[in-house]
C-alpha cells in the first residue's frame, strides 16, 4: 500500500467527514487544510459557478489581496465556462473587469501574473489533450474511442484539455480545485464531481484540501451543498481504499 492509500484510509478509519454526526461537522477547521489563495480559488469558482455575482465582487478583491493575479483569476474564469457555460463565465469576468477599474482608480496596483502559453503550430491537439488527461487520471487513454456522441470525446479532448488545460498559468492541481469547488457549489453534476476529486487526488491535491474546498462552500454557499461534497468525497476516497486492498 502506497503512503497515499494509508493516509486515505487512515482518514476514513478516523471518521474525517464526520459521517456519524455531519450536522456537527467543523467546518471551520476543514477549511484551516487549505492556505488563503487556495481558499480564495475554491471561493471565486464556487461563487461564479452559480452566479453569486453579489458575493463574487468582494471575493476577487480578496483573491487580490491574497495575490492571486490578473491573470490567474482570468484563468479560473475561463476554466469554469467549460464546465458551468458561457453565461456564468461572462458575468463573473464583468464582476472581475469592474473590480479591477475600481481599484485602478483607486491607485491598488495588482499583479497582472504569467501570460498564457500559445499552442505551437502544427500541434495535435486531440492527441495533446488526451496526454494532459492521461496524467489527471493517471492511466493510459486510447484514441478515438467509440462514444454515444463522437464529438464530445473531439470536443473534449481538442477544446477543453488541449486549449484550456494547456495554457499554462495555473497548475493542474490548481485547476482542478476550482473545478472541484465549481462542481461541487452545482450540486447536481455528482458523476462529474466524482471524477474531478478522482483527478484532483492524481495531481497532487489530498483529501484534507478536498474537505477545505467542501468547507469554504459551506461558508460562501450552502451547507446542504457542502455536505453533498463531502459524502462525494467521502464516496471516493472509499472506492479509492477499496481499490487499494484488491
Amino acid at each position: 500500500m502506497t503512503f497515499t492509500q494509508k493516509r486515505i484510509t487512515s482518514l476514513l478509519a478516523a471518521g474525517f467527514l464526520g459521517t456519524a454526526a455531519l450536522q456537527a461537522y467543523d467546518w471551520k477547521q476543514a477549511r484551516k487544510n487549505l492556505t488563503a489563495r487556495q481558499q480564495s480559488i475554491a471561493q471565486t469558482a464556487a461563487l461564479a459557478a452559480v452566479g453569486r455575482l453579489d458575493k463574487l465582487e468582494k471575493s476577487f478583491n480578496q483573491a487580490l489581496e491574497n495575490e492571486l493575479s490578473v491573470n490567474e483569476l482570468k484563468e479560473i474564469i475561463l476554466q469554469l465556462y467549460a464546465y458551468t457555460g458561457f453565461p456564468r463565465c461572462l458575468n463573473a469576468a464583468g464582476v472581475l473587469e469592474s473590480v479591477l477599474a475600481k481599484r485602478q482608480a483607486e491607485g491598488r496596483p495588482d499583479i497582472t501574473g504569467p501570460q498564457p502559453r500559445p499552442i505551437p503550430a502544427g500541434t495535435d491537439k486531440y492527441e495533446l489533450g488526451k496526454k494532459n488527461l492521461e496524467v489527471l487520471l493517471a492511466a493510459p487513454l486510447p484514441s478515438h474511442p467509440p462514444v454515444f456522441i463522437q464529438a464530445t470525446d473531439t470536443f473534449l479532448k481538442e477544446h477543453l484539455f488541449a486549449d484550456i488545460f494547456a495554457r499554462g498559468v495555473l497548475p493542474f492541481s490548481e485547476r482542478e480545485m476550482a473545478t472541484v469547488a465549481a462542481l461541487a457549489a452545482l450540486g447536481d453534476v455528482t458523476p462529474q464531481l466524482q471524477a474531478h476529486i478522482a483527478m484532483a487526488l492524481n495531481v497532487g491535491v489530498t483529501p484534507e484540501q478536498l474537505a477545505g474546498i467542501m468547507g469554504v462552500i459551506q461558508k460562501t454557499n450552502d451547507r446542504k451543498i457542502a455536505q453533498q461534497g463531502l459524502n462525494t468525497l467521502q464516496a471516493v476516497l472509499q472506492s479509492r481504499q477499496t481499490n487499494a486492498k484488491g
